[in-house]
């Protein structure tokens, strides 16, 4: 009796370190950080498209060291093309944002061809994309950060050579 009573403690012991790094993995893996790699060339671009009204129409491409341009296109603020960097502080609070919402598992297409007058949001952010047009995830509050981000972003208008 005492021996099948030590088991189960026994392999509750040895269970309890496998248990402890597989939900440490899990968060881990679903964290900020695995929204923060990317590949050299962009880790982040968000844009939205135009429609038959007055949508603003931009996109915004930021590369892993924080470079940032943005092109406006229609219904914006700044139209044409504008450079700036982000802090390693607002690209890391985007991934948290991206983290919480769990973009990994939203990433995918969301449209309806038969549907014309619709602007799309498209965001790509380290290895997870989603294209919202209709019915997509909501992402909103992912949306709005970035909207503010780019509002307090110092542009520097591009030069034309």
């Amino acid at each position: 009796m005492k021996l099948s009573a030590k088991a189960p403690q026994h392999t509750l012991a040895f269970k309890l370190p496998c248990i402890c790094a597989a939900i440490l993995c899990s968060v881990s893996c679903h964290g900020p950080r695995a929204y923060l790699s990317g590949g050299d060339a962009e880790w982040l671009s968000y844009q939205r498209t135009m429609c038959f009204g007055p949508c603003p129409a931009f996109t915004l491409t930021v590369a892993p060291d924080g470079s940032a341009i943005y092109t406006g296109k229609a219904n914006v603020e700044r139209i044409g093309t504008y450079t700036a960097d982000w802090s390693q502080e607002q690209m890391h609070e985007i991934a948290s944002i991206a983290a919480a919402m769990r973009l990994d598992r939203k990433a995918g297409v969301y449209d309806n061809p038969l549907i014309t007058d619709l602007p799309a949001t498209r965001i790509t952010l380290g290895p997870h994309e989603v294209m919202d047009r209709f019915n997509g995830p909501d992402l909103s509050g992912l949306y709005a950060a970035l909207d503010s981000l780019i509002e307090l972003t110092p542009w520097t208008p591009e030069s034309k050579q």
